[in-house]
């Protein structure tokens, strides 16, 4: 039986987006080189982490960013239409933007992993291709502690670019982040804790993987 001409066509369109997505998420996993340890970070010794970071130059606060225990850290997440800053405080896992999939809550944009350098946190995001993102992402950025409660952006590199320069202007501009303390946090399960290669050791992907089927049944 032959293929119809709008089968070939989606064939074709699938083919040329499929080879670029496959050769960036081998890319990113060569660069890859902050992991989950599997252990405590102890970045509670170096900043407030129970609620979230906002620019102080995001007039619109729909969004913000957070750092966990277990290294992971979500650098982009977005409040539900119609929260106040009391909702927000009161109960943040309730007024952010989250959706079901495969059984499990998702929410956060972009996903990532961090490690401590004295007074340097460097964190590694990766935004993997999918029905809204056509391609895969892949950057490291690191702010610089000023306080327990403010960071300053101090670094930006797109990881799968040759040549992205500095987009941000990051030598120019002030980004800072300020801390905002909430309540009811969401959990850090996430899909990047899913992918066996973002672990340095196996067997605590394994665990992981044992935990969040646990939470399914």
């Amino acid at each position: 039986m032959g293929i119809n001409m709008k089968t070939l066509l989606v064939i074709i369109i699938f083919s040329l987006y499929a080879i670029p997505c496959t050769s960036q998420k081998r890319e990113t996993i060569f660069q890859s080189t902050i992991k989950l340890e599997g252990k405590n970070t102890n970045i509670r010794d170096l900043i407030d982490i129970d609620g979230y970071y906002q620019d102080i130059d995001d007039k619109s606060k729909r969004t913000g960013r957070m750092f966990f225990e277990d290294g992971t850290c979500v650098t982009l997440f977005w409040f539900k239409e119609g929260v106040t800053e009391d909702m927000k405080r009161e109960n943040l896992s309730q007024a952010i933007y989250s959706w079901k999939q495969k059984g499990q809550v998702r929410w956060g944009t972009y996903w990532g992993v961090y490690t401590i350098n004295k007074d340097t946190i460097v964190l590694q995001n990766v935004t993997k291709a999918g029905l809204f993102n056509m391609s895969w992402s892949f950057n490291e950025i690191m702010y610089k502690v000023l306080d327990r409660q403010t960071l300053k952006l101090i670094y930006y590199k797109d990881l799968l670019a040759k040549d992205d320069g500095d987009p941000y202007e990051i030598g120019k501009k002030n980004f800072t982040d300020k801390f905002v303390p909430t309540d009811s946090f969401p959990s850090s399960d996430c899909w990047l804790k899913e992918e066996k290669w973002i672990w340095r050791n196996e067997q605590d992907w394994k665990d992981y993987m044992e935990k969040i089927k646990t939470k399914k049944k």
